[in-house]
């Protein structure tokens, strides 16, 4: 019975000591394939995969050996998440082709705020003369530069000043152009003298600029988009004043009427392209090449009018031009329907919300939101 005892305990201490040893090698098995994983997901990381890093750091902290490797694989897949939250961060801010238009705008635009100073000034040395100059196109290129330091622009911000400033230009030119042409057809010494040209010049490029930003911030659009909208406007005024010219069949009022017309379809060009830009969504290079084909269309068309003629009317060559130019942007058009579109990148929509407070005198209306 002794005996038989013995040899009872001698079997369940041989079964311990191999369940034992068998644990062991399956801990150590685990510890390699879980370590393996490990390094591949490290691996992963340094490569720049940190979607695909993160999700399997996650699942190494749950199925870590010890708490030590857990906190280590959780500490890895948050700087994962950290640098997927920057990069998508990054892909939300401006170009450096969009800050390279942006600079060369404020320079040209600290050169005519300049002007426009000087004529109203008119300072009696070279000194007051070129002190404006040095000033302010240094404030204007400077204050650009302060702006995008203390907080980068968002895509899109920077192509929306520079385009609106330019935009709100041209309203300004068709302006002094309608006004001109109406003061020379009465002859009565009403054109509008430097000062008030400059004045109309300047108003209506620092009101687009201002209107631009506004709009680029709220809206947040592709730089193809506002590149789009600034061609339909330029195309849309120079197409219809041309027409307008070629089609007038008064000579003393035709100049007055190209310019009106031209601003008419400058400003449908303008809502059309705000209207059409979200779904057409073309690129920067695409609008420039339809641009290029404008121009060429036009060129060509006047010049085969002229060709034909056997000499020079300035009627019918406008109006040559005007149909070279839609036929060349439509073909143009088609003939880039195949490139990139430019969609605008994913992320937090504006979200404003209005309320009405009661006051002790009455009701106040209030907007709150993050742009």
């Amino acid at each position: 019975m002794l005996h038989a005892g013995r040899c009872l305990a001698s079997a369940l201490a041989t079964l311990l000591v191999a369940l034992c040893a068998s644990g062991n090698a399956l801990a150590q098995v685990g510890r390699a394939v879980w370590d393996e994983r490990y390094e591949k997901a490290r691996r992963a990381l340094v490569a720049g995969q940190e979607a695909e890093a993160a999700s399997e750091f996650d699942q190494l902290a749950a199925s870590a050996p010890t708490a030590e490797d857990a906190q280590r694989a959780t500490e890895l897949a948050e700087i994962c998440r950290a640098k997927l939250s920057a990069r998508i961060d990054a892909s939300h801010l401006r170009s450096s082709g969009e800050m390279t238009l942006l600079y060369s705008t404020a320079f040209i635009y600290g050169l005519g705020t300049s002007t426009w100073v000087a004529l109203l000034t008119q300072p009696k040395n070279v000194g007051g003369a070129v002190l404006p100059f040095a000033l302010l196109t240094t404030a204007a290129v400077g204050g650009v530069s302060l702006a995008d330091s203390y907080r980068p622009f968002r895509r899109g911000v920077p192509q929306s000043i520079a385009s609106g400033a330019y935009l709100g230009l041209g309203e300004g030119v068709w302006l002094v152009g309608i006004q001109h042409a109406g003061a020379a057809r009465r002859d009565d010494g009403s054109n509008w003298d430097s000062k008030r040209v400059a004045s109309v010049l300047w108003g209506g490029a620092t009101l687009g600029a201002i209107g631009g930003g506004v709009v680029g911030a709220l809206r947040q659009p592709t730089p193809g988009r506002v590149s789009f909208t600034l061609s339909t406007s330029l195309w849309g005024g120079l197409v219809a004043s041309f027409a307008g010219a070629a089609l007038s069949a008064n000579e003393e009022r035709r100049t007055e009427q190209a310019f009106t017309v031209g601003m008419v379809g400058y400003n449908v060009g303008l809502a059309g392209g705000l209207i059409f830009a979200p779904s057409v969504a073309p690129s920067v290079a695409r609008v420039r090449l339809i641009d290029l084909g404008g121009i060429g269309g036009g060129l060509i068309g006047a010049g085969v009018y002229s060709l034909a003629l056997g000499s020079a009317d300035s009627r019918g060559s406008l109006g040559a031009a005007s149909v070279g130019s839609l036929l060349g942007l439509g073909f143009t058009w088609w003939a880039t329907s195949g490139m990139p579109s430019d969609p605008p990148k994913p992320g937090r929509a504006l979200s404003l919300m209005p309320s009405l407070v009661r006051t002790r005198d009455g009701w106040l209306a209030t907007v709150s939101g993050e742009l």
